[in-house]
């Protein structure tokens, strides 16, 4: 299914065209520009407390804590965006649905309810483990270093954002929030990559501060993972029909 998700994923940008979608992309680039302003202040309040860094034990401390600030903001961020994109995203769905199954999509407002929904519930989900989590590994960090809890964090934040892009498939195949959870823990590699594809093209324009990679990244990709996440997911269970 991995390799069939990139086919998905080529295939994205054709099916925007062929459906007529593109117009749906302008709310993320405004998403996007605020995006990036929004990060560029929270580098600027974590940036002041630099001149301790060479404080001995509290130069480590901080040093630690921009680490976990660095991770915290950083999956919120990403579920702040997702959140936001939740309607354009649950349509394009139903759109990729419509495409494979031949089942028409019409609008209903308890879908769309829900949908957003369970969105909100992956996310309160995620940032509860992943706090869990960075605890634990900000006491390791002792030994492992900071780098560990960055890699740790990264990797959790990205399985529940991949989650949350096939989540749109499962909500619309009428799947339980466990049977889903149990899909998504039975294909955990396909939904950590989906995922890891998403927080890498955050991470690059965090990292380069180049305002036209946050454009791409955050008015492109979440709906691109989206379509390619809800064709690979309906043409799975096509096949075993």
């Amino acid at each position: 299914m991995i390799q069939g998700f990139f086919n998905e994923l080529s295939n994205s940008i054709s099916f925007v065209f062929k459906k007529h979608l593109y117009l749906y992309f302008l709310p993320a680039i405004f998403i996007s520009l605020i995006f990036y302003l929004s990060v560029k202040g929270g580098d600027g309040i974590v940036g002041w407390l630099s001149f301790m860094e060479d404080w001995w034990v509290i130069g480590w401390i901080i040093k630690s804590l921009e680490s976990i600030i660095s991770a915290v903001s950083f999956v919120l961020f990403e579920f702040f965006i997702l959140v936001l994109l939740t309607p354009i995203n649950s349509y394009f769905a139903e759109k990729v649905q419509e495409d494979i199954t031949g089942i028409e999509a019409k609008f209903d407002m308890q879908q769309f309810v829900r949908s957003i929904g369970r969105s909100l519930k992956i996310f309160l989900v995620a940032f509860s483990t992943e706090m869990l989590l960075l605890l634990v590994v900000w006491i390791f960090s002792f030994w492992a270093g900071s780098w560990f809890s960055t890699v740790v964090g990264f990797t959790v934040s990205s399985f529940f954002i991949g989650f949350s892009f096939y989540d749109f498939a499962l909500d619309l195949d009428l799947q339980k929030s466990k049977a889903s959870w149990q899909w998504g823990k039975a294909n955990f590699w396909l939904v950590l990559i989906t995922g890891l594809v998403f927080s890498v093209a955050i991470y690059i324009p965090e990292r380069t501060g180049l305002t036209f990679l946050y454009i791409i990244a955050i008015s492109i990709i979440p709906h691109l993972l989206t379509i390619a996440s809800a064709s690979t997911y309906f043409k799975s269970v096509k096949s075993k029909n």
